[in-house]
């Protein structure tokens, strides 16, 4: 697994398999996905930095450090299409000691300064639902205060308010808060937006040019102060609401405005549309629920009987902002603060396809909010943001790989030149993808297969035993560079038909988890697939192909070392709340998806198996302990990390001398620093969460502890001497679902 960790330090990417089969016949018995994870703009230190233009081949790949250098010649290999190619005149100087950067065997990853013309900065649009109780708009309107001076003097920022209409306010007025107003019961076209704020140029055959200059988006150093008084005067939507009526929320007029207004000012450049809300949209376009309280918002077992009369409308019209926003290079981003759903379940694909974020918390006031708004805007060690703006990301692979397509927060960029491997899996046929925004801890699944035989390919002498691919990802930073990351792996092919202990080398299982959960997720929402019966079929043929057992024997079945932990992996995932929907909303579930498609390998993994550490009185130091209800002790305290909560739990004795105040008394100071470490612990999980998980502490038997109780394999192990609590479920414990794995792998067909 060091190796697995070191390639992602490195590169930032995490393959399912690190030894490619040679033949397609032998891929298709993986059995497993051939995929990765590639998160491209980790930070990686030291990166190496090149302030030129790449050198690239014929075929597009870039110079990297497995191509074949012949000084003699001056010239280069290409590892993908073998085509040699001539260093230019400024390369002359070159020798065996003296390569450039590119070529040295530590730039697999390597980003470029691309010189050039630079982009706009960025634009903010704040989108504020004022359809708020008073205290709700209060804590709001402070945290945005707060924002606002994390936002870089030079960005451009644009404000609009919503209720029952649509409030757009020029910023460029000097004078007073002025404003613009739309309804918020029918939908606004682009073209009455451009006509009713005078955005754009007019040219001569009639079209409108697309002009960043407006009263409406100005730069932020520039509006300071308008802004500052706009939010300082806001106040609630003063329409009467009745008192079995819903508050009025024109949520989808207020977003396409905002959408349309960049789509003539910013197009193509760095934005951000930021929408606020505290409640679902209840009017126009994009409504998600009726006015009347005596009509339910949707819950999972309606949406499963299809008698939620507003989804099907709702989520179509929210699709297309997404779509028109994803065209235009912007992205958005929501914050729902309700104790009750709002709508995430309709809008997920604005943020899905844009690559924004969701952020949740019961209201404006609560650190959830507070601290993931700020932490969106938090700025590097050289004061930049640490966001990329209208991303692209191209593969290129061997000869020998097909791209079954990619799955994350994107959409496709419609580049054919690639070979492309059928089934289509997320977004496929195409090589190059594009996202609005990127970040430290954005990634994206790509699938691949292989289409040709190693073997058979007809390749001249320098051919390596290896295959390539490479990811070449171009965005813009905050400050208006190009920036231009590619990162290059190779990866040794397996002799055809071999044996599957050859293969289990090069699994990492860690990988093959997140990209199966990934992969689970997308099945459900894109084919309706039943999630529990593709991961049971997928496990049982997968143990089946490298278990080591004899035919009807279970007591003969082992796992090699390298699979030892996916059973757990899948066995966890099949009971976490991103399978299992049980006491979630619609809303929640759509909430917790939308991060599996985004976070990280590790990140990914807390989320299917949960991080568990014990402290005692007699070790206060954590020690990790089996997710189960074995280590749910009285004499402990727990941290439970499931990455969208962070738990910390005091066993029943401990909270009772905490109870009788025993951690004050100066002869019990190991009790104090047993109940205090945990928390401090848990804070620094928090510092570097985004977005900033729910806080709980509790103790044993308390309501709170479901959190804990809903996670933990419920299996007793009484007979090794731990007793631990017991979990009152249906769900089967580890140990007796790993008895069915036996059960079923073992079986003759």
């Amino acid at each position: 697994m060091d190796h697995f960790y070191a390639c992602e330090d490195s590169n930032g990417v995490r393959f399912s398999w690190n030894c490619w089969p040679s033949t397609t016949i032998d891929c298709k018995k993986l059995f497993a996905p051939l995929a990765c994870l590639y998160a491209p703009m980790k930070v990686i230190p030291p990166l190496k930095t090149a302030k030129y233009d790449p050198l690239f081949c014929t075929c597009g790949c870039y110079l990297n450090p497995y191509c074949h250098v012949d000084l003699n010649s001056h010239s280069w290999s290409c590892p993908i299409c073998f085509q040699r190619n001539r260093f230019p005149q400024h390369y002359s100087g070159m020798t065996a000691t003296n390569v450039p950067m590119e070529l040295m065997p530590d730039s697999t990853t390597i980003e470029y300064e691309l010189p050039g013309p630079v982009s706009l900065p960025p634009a903010f649009i704040f989108v504020v639902d004022i359809s708020l109780d008073e205290r709700d708009l209060e804590a709001l309107k402070t945290s945005l205060l707060q924002c606002i001076s994390l936002i870089p003097d030079e960005a451009f920022v644009g404000f609009i308010t919503y209720g029952q209409q649509v409030n757009v306010y020029e910023l460029g007025f000097p004078f007073c808060p002025k404003m613009h107003v739309f309804g918020g019961n029918s939908e606004v076209s682009p073209e009455t937006v451009q006509k009713t704020l005078g955005l754009g140029q007019a040219t001569a055959g009639g079209k409108v040019q697309v002009k960043y200059i407006n009263k409406f988006i100005q730069p932020f150093s520039d509006v300071v102060f308008n802004l500052t008084s706009i939010l300082e005067d806001l106040f609630p939507d003063p329409r009467p609401t009745k008192s079995d009526q819903r508050k009025h929320r024109a949520t989808g007029v207020a977003v396409q405005v905002a959408v349309n207004i960049l789509e003539y000012t910013f197009a193509r450049s760095a934005a951000r549309i930021l929408v606020f809300g505290g409640g679902p949209s209840t009017i126009g376009p994009g409504m998600v629920v009726g006015e009347e309280l005596k009509e339910g918002i949707r819950s999972h077992s309606e949406l499963n009987k299809e008698k939620a009369p507003h989804v099907y409308k709702a989520t179509k019209f929210y699709t297309s902002l997404a779509e028109q926003a994803s065209k235009n290079g912007h992205t958005i981003d929501i914050f729902s603060c309700s104790l009750d759903q709002t709508g995430i379940l309709e809008m997920k694909e604005m943020p899905y396809q844009t690559g924004g974020v969701i952020v949740t918390a019961e209201t404006f006031s609560h650190p959830q909010f507070k601290r993931s708004l700020f932490k969106l805007f938090e700025k590097d060690e050289k004061g930049g943001l640490q966001m990329g703006f209208n991303a692209k990301i191209e593969v290129k692979a061997s000869k020998e790989l097909g791209i079954h397509g990619a799955i994350g927060h994107l959409s496709s960029n419609f580049n054919k030149n690639g070979i492309f491997a059928e089934p289509e899996i997320g977004i496929g046929r195409t090589s190059e993808w594009k996202t609005g925004t990127i970040d430290t801890t954005t990634s994206y699944a790509f699938f691949f297969d292989v289409v040709s035989d190693q073997k058979n390919m007809s390749t001249p002498s320098t051919s390596p035993h290896y295959g390539v691919i490479q990811f070449r990802t171009r965005y813009a930073s905050p400050s208006g560079k190009y920036i231009l990351r590619v990162t290059t792996t190779a990866h040794n092919w397996v002799t055809a038909g071999a044996q599957p202990s050859e293969l289990l080398g090069g699994f990492d299982q860690e990988a093959c988890a997140a990209i199966i959960a990934r992969l689970a997720i997308y099945k459900k929402e894109a084919e309706d697939e039943d999630i529990i019966r593709f991961l049971d079929r997928h496990l049982i043929r997968f143990v089946q192909r490298y278990g080591i057992y004899q035919r009807d024997n279970e007591n003969s079945f082992q796992l090699p070392p390298s699979i030892g932990l996916y059973p757990n992996f899948m066995f966890h995932l099949r009971r976490c709340c991103l399978v299992n929907i049980f006491g979630n909303s619609p809303d929640e579930t759509a909430y917790y998806r939308h991060y599996l498609q985004k976070e990280t390998t590790s990140n990914i993994l807390t989320m299917l198996q949960p991080s568990l550490d014990s402290y005692s009185v007699t070790s206060p130091e954590p020690a990790p302990v089996l997710l189960s209800a074995t280590s749910l002790l009285p004499e402990v305290v727990l941290v439970l990390d499931t990455f969208f909560h962070v738990v910390v739990w005091c066993g029943s004795t401990i909270a009772s001398w905490r109870g009788s105040k025993y951690h004050e008394l100066p002869e019990y100071s190991n009790l104090k620093q047993l109940l205090e470490i945990p928390v401090q612990d848990a804070e620094q999980i928090l510092s570097n969460r985004f977005p900033y998980s729910l806080f709980v502490q509790c103790d044993q038997n308390t309501s709170q502890a479901r959190f804990l109780l809903a996670v933990v394999d419920p299996g007793q192990t009484s007979a090794l001497g731990q007793v631990g609590e017991s979990v009152n479920t249906e769900d089967a414990s580890l140990q007796r679902f790993m008895d069915h794995l036996k059960k079923f792998v073992v079986k003759s067909e």
